[in-house]
């Protein structure tokens, strides 16, 4: 067999994550790949690194997703390339709570759930998965493909970018040096866009984290975060041409005028993806309207949108 045959109908395997049973699971690792059981209990408990080489990709493929069962998460590579290169992150949104129990079983049959406990799909980044393969990263979307009350994303860590926002708590002057150095860094951020810092890759990332190891700041992957747009003021819009387009909308006219008069505004868009929030935000100034996108950062209480009767939603 020539070696362009091997590199095709073989791989490498290597060991991305390991979860908190992944003891456990030390004797199938080494009968999978016909390794000493006190290697793949050395490997198991390093928590990453190589398995095997040269293994015949339907083995490998086979044993994978059996291991993932366990908790345990390799990779198939192309031989003598370093998976780091191509890890992926996962990130699982709600858009009806009814979806939770029937999500949460199939991430487990997929092997991307192994806790005990119930997965939080509620963080600012909905449910994260870090460090998959690409190809166990784009089946998990694939898995998900329609299913009912399900947003899933995946993220390349190679070219993926991160915002920071304020915690909970926290004051922009208690950030001064924080702040200046992230605008030095050329990452400062913009109306209508509430983040602290915007488009920190994953080196940009690290850098800051050393220099300021204790920022307490809530970074967001830009792919997995979730905006609602918030009405703030009519601009150059006349009043009839509003009441007109909250009657488009289906919006209470009534509804709209109190919240803009108490300055807490109407939401008109809910939980879009960034990049669809940028289009809107585009959008409205367009038509002449001020609007604010407003970071979803816990959304406890997600419901279907159709379900929502329009006009009777107020931000407070």
């Amino acid at each position: 067999m020539s070696l362009s045959q091997t590199s095709h109908d073989h791989s490498d395997v290597v060991l991305l994550s390991a979860g908190p049973v992944s003891a456990l699971a030390s004797p199938q690792l080494a009968r999978h790949f016909d390794l000493p059981l006190p290697f793949a209990e050395a490997i198991l408990s390093k928590g990453r690194g190589p398995v095997a080489t040269q293994v015949p990709r339907d083995r490998a493929k086979a044993a994978i997703g059996l291991m993932a069962t366990l908790g345990v998460r390799l990779a198939a590579v192309p031989i003598g390339e370093d998976s780091a290169l191509n890890l992926s992150d996962l990130s699982l949104h709600l858009t009806d709570l009814r979806a939770a129990g029937f999500v949460e079983q199939k991430l487990r049959e997929l092997g991307l759930w192994i806790s005990s406990d119930k997965p939080d799909f509620y963080g600012p980044g909905g449910l994260q998965i870090p460090d998959l393969s690409h190809e166990m990263a784009q089946g998990a979307v694939l898995a998900f493909e329609g299913t009912f009350g399900t947003d899933v994303t995946s993220s390349a860590q190679t070219d993926a970018l991160y915002d920071l926002f304020l915690a909970s708590g926290q004051k922009r002057s208690d950030l001064t040096p924080q702040i200046k150095h992230l605008e030095n860094m050329g990452c400062y951020a913009a109306d209508p866009w509430p983040a602290l810092a915007v488009g920190l890759d994953r080196q940009m990332l690290a850098h800051f984290e050393t220099r300021f190891p204790n920022h307490g700041l809530v970074c967001v992957n830009q792919a997995f975060q979730r905006y609602d747009l918030i009405l703030t003021g009519l601009g150059d819009v006349s009043i009839r041409d509003f009441v007109d387009f909250l009657t488009v909308r289906g919006h209470t006219p009534s509804v709209a005028f109190d919240g803009l008069m108490h300055d807490q505004g109407l939401k008109l868009e809910f939980s879009l993806s960034r990049k669809a929030a940028e289009q809107f935000v585009s959008d409205y100034a367009v038509i002449g309207l001020q609007v604010r996108a407003e970071f979803v950062r816990c959304p406890e209480k997600v419901v279907k949108i159709s379900q929502v009767k329009p006009g009777f939603i107020k931000v407070g």
